[in-house]
Order: C-alpha cells, then structure tokens, then sequence
C-alpha cells in the first residue's frame, strides 16, 4: 500500500518582494544585483519608492505683460525653425530692459519678437538672412545693447533699438563673448587666434583690432566663455584661462593652459550653471569650477562613449544640465523619432548638479536649447528635428511629447533575490491603485511573463506562475500615472 507520508518533500519559503527604490542605477551590468537596481531606465523620473512621468515637452506659451504673468498661446510663422536665442535688450528712452526671443525659419532669415508684447509682433521690416546657422551673442556697441550674429560664411549683423546693421569690419566669428570692456570673438579661419577689440566696436579697424596667435598641441580655439572672474577658451583638446590685468601697463591680460583633455570636447556641449561649467567629450561629462575639472560617474558611460556626437545642444535650468546627443541603445527597441531614418539626436541626458542623480529622455531630436531668463518667470525653450520642427517648446514635467505620451521603460538587471542557485517561482503581482503598465518578468532561460495592468481604483493582484533560478523585471508604460512599490509573491524551493 502507498504511504504518503514515507515521501520526502522540498520545503518552500514564502517572500513578499516589492520594488520599493528605483533610485539605484547600476547601468547595463549583467551581475546579479538588488531587485531595485535600475539597469535601463527611459521617459521616467526615478525615486526612492515611484517612477514618475518625466520630462517632455509642449509648445511654448508666454505672458503678455510684466504684470499679468498668464500664459498665452501665440504662433510663429515657419515651417522649420533652426534656430534660436534669448536675450534682454536695454531700452534707453523707457529706461528698462525688453526682453527678445530671435529664430531662424526655413530660409535662415532671423525674426524676433518681444516676449511682454501682446500681438508678439514679427518686425519683418529688419528681416536678416543668412547662408548658414549664425552663432548669436549680445554686445555693446556706442554704449547700446546690441545683439550680434555671425558665422563663417555670413559677415556680422547687429540688431538693436536703432535697427539693423552689418558690421562689415569685425570678423565673422564662431564664438564671441563680452568680458571687463573687451570684445573677445573666435574665427574658424584662423583657428589659433583670439581677436579683440576695445568697447568700440562699431569703429573696428587695424588700429583697434587685436589678435593673438595661440598654436597648441590641445588644437583649435572653440568656444569662449566668461566664468566667474575670468575668461576661458575651450580647445579641441582643453580649456585655457584669460585674467585681466588692473593695471596700466601695456599687457592686457595674461593666458594659462590649465587643462589637456584626451579625448575631443564638444564645443555644444559648453553650459554655465552657478559655480560650474557643464561640458562632455568623448569619454564622458565633466564639470569645471574654474580650477578643476571633475569627470561625472555617468550610469550609461557604455553607451555614451561609443557613440559620435555632431550636433550636441545644452543648457543648464534649476540646477540641472540638459544635454541633447546621440545615444547607440542597441537594444532592438523604438522609442519616438528613432522610427525615422533621419534623426540626429535622440536622447537627452539630464544631470542634477546637486543631487548627482541622472535620467534619460529618449525618442526626442532636439535642435538647439535656449534659456528663456527674465526677471518675471524662467523657462527652458528648445526647436526640434521631425514632426514638430516648425514649433519651439518648453519643457515640461508630465512625460508628453506635445501632447503625446513619451514610451516609458525600466529595466532591472538579474536578480536571485539572495538565494543563490535555490529555484524560485513567482506566484503574483500585486499592483497599487491607478497603476496602469505593462510588466515582463523574464527567466533566466529567456522565457517571460507580460502583465497587463490597467486603472483601477483598488489594488489588483495578477496571478503568475514562471519558474528560475533568476529574473529580470521590465515596466514599459504610456500613462502619466506614477507605479509604486509592484509586490511579487515568490516560493523559494529550499
């Protein structure tokens, strides 16, 4: 007779396992790790117990008085706009500064309208055409706000109160930047040299005009900008500082190579926030306080560093660095503009200079950024590649695309949840309220499991039954509502 007790059987330990910190990027490493650990993580914002809906982005919208700070939603007239810059303009008759946003259409003619103008009235009658992208900068020429676009094919024009004017004696430059009462500007003719002038401009000639030949094994003058005290000259290959001289001796100021970089610096990539300089190479994102250069620890340093990066755009805004670039996921995945064929960037890199957190936006081509700064309100303004070439955007916090769901993911890597070579099944899910996802959990012998999970005003709790040593969970989504805390039923078979 069959004695059932004469059986031996397995043991079986109960776990309830939740997802509970998704803060803890431990990048594309295939190691067992903590099932929190972030091993992808796109279009969300990570925090100890949620993911968010993340950056987006919609149409830019602006107050029409300094007073009433509503927005109000206005047009432009392009059908691409390729370009884009902000900057104050001082108003002598009204004594007070007015505040300008320039683009650039289809046909490169520069418009601008003034942001606290209630019919953002395009002044077509200075229209200003170019044969390539201008690099634009504000001046001051004969004691007025000025601003200035150049570029190497396309000699100097100014607009300002007065109207608008070319410059047909200061070079066509690729970066200009005012510093104490000199006008610094770089050339790509001569890409050694530093031109600058006195606080004369509109008189440039070879008796006020200075140059500096500056040959160096770190390559060619990049970019300049005014940081704290003093002047730095990006290279190729480095970063040079300019100090002023008090005095009134015959030298101006005095030049210092302080940093040789290995790897190639992408001048785009330059942004100054408070104390730092923000910039990326080759290898990887740095910032620079003045003195020294400090490399960020980036989660996805693999992806980074393998890919090219032409057209690069950046910004710093509320203590954060925004890099727009090109990103190899190699993960046969399609997120957004990557189903196009024509795209230049497709992520952007948001780094948080304080807290040293990072997140990805994936699926958007953004252009060029700019930094809408006025004393009333401040906003982060960008122009696009694609569908919505022919808008400029703000960004946002609610994970749209202009209106449009961003494609969120999250991706943890293995994990045997401490139990080492023990098989595990998992039972369930138990998913909060209003959490609306998919979930995959995946076996270490490739086999998967895909919950889907809709609104619901209770918890729900989904049945499952995938047996393996190991998992990996991912939770895809294209819902504003935040996930919190996913609980897995698991038995461990002892």
């Amino acid at each position: 007779m069959f004695n059932r007790k004469n059986l031996k059987t397995k043991s079986v330990k109960k776990l309830k396992i939740r997802l509970d910190d998704f803060s803890n990027w431990n990048s594309f490493a295939d190691s067992k790790r903590d099932i929190s650990d972030t091993r992808e993580c796109y279009n969300f914002k990570v925090s100890k117990g949620e993911l968010e809906a993340g950056f987006g982005f919609k149409k830019l919208m602006l107050p029409n008085s300094k007073t009433d700070l509503t927005d109000q939603s206005f047009d432009i007239d392009a059908t691409e706009v390729l370009g884009i810059w902000m900057e104050p303009i001082y108003y002598s008759v009204g004594e007070e500064d007015r505040y300008y946003i320039f683009y650039l259409d289809q046909t490169k003619t520069l418009f601008f309208f003034e942001i606290f103008d209630e019919d953002k009235v395009m002044f077509e009658e200075f229209e200003m055409q170019f044969q390539q992208i201008p690099y634009g900068a504000p001046f001051r020429i004969n004691g007025a706000d000025m601003m200035l676009f150049s570029s190497a094919q396309d000699q100097t024009m100014g607009f300002g109160f007065t109207g608008v004017f070319t410059y047909e004696n200061i070079p066509k430059f690729i970066s200009g930047c005012w510093h104490g009462n000199y006008f610094f500007l770089l050339t790509s003719g001569d890409k050694n040299k530093l031109f600058y002038s006195t606080e004369v401009i509109a008189n440039w000639n070879d008796n006020n005009k200075f140059e500096v030949d500056l040959p160096d094994v770190r390559g060619g003058l990049k970019f300049l900008i005014s940081f704290q005290d003093d002047l730095y000259i990006f290279r190729d290959y480095g970063i040079m500082k300019l100090s002023l001289f008090n005095n009134s001796s015959d030298e101006v100021f005095d030049i210092q190579n302080i940093y040789y970089s290995s790897s190639y610096i992408y001048p785009t990539s330059i942004s100054k926030n408070g104390d730092y300089i923000m910039f990326a190479s080759q290898d990887g994102l740095y910032s620079f306080d003045g003195a020294n250069v400090k490399k960020i620890d980036l989660p996805f340093d693999e992806i980074f560093t393998k890919t090219r990066n032409s057209d690069m755009a950046s910004a710093c805004y509320e203590d954060k660095y925004f890099l727009a670039c090109r990103l190899d996921f190699d993960d046969n995945e399609t997120f957004g503009i990557e189903s196009s064929t024509t795209y230049q960037n497709n992520a952007v890199i948001v780094y948080d200079i304080e807290s040293k957190a990072c997140s990805l936006i994936r699926g958007v081509d953004i252009r060029k950024f700019c930094l809408v700064k006025t004393p009333y309100f401040q906003k982060l303004c960008a122009i696009f590649r694609g569908d919505k070439k022919a808008y400029i955007g703000e960004l946002t916090n609610d994970g749209k695309f202009f209106d449009t769901q961003l494609k969120k993911m999250w991706h943890s890597p293995q994990t045997d949840f401490g139990y080492a070579d023990k098989l595990k099944r998992i039972n369930s899910v138990t998913l909060k309220p209003h959490t609306v996802c998919n979930i995959k959990i995946i076996a270490e012998n490739g086999e998967s499991i895909v919950i889907n999970s809709i609104d619901s005003d209770k918890s729900v709790r989904h049945s499952v039954n995938i047996l393996s040593k190991s998992f990996s969970f991912s939770i895809t989504s294209e819902s504003s509502n935040n996930i919190s805390c996913p609980e897995f039923d698991v038995s461990v078979i002892l």
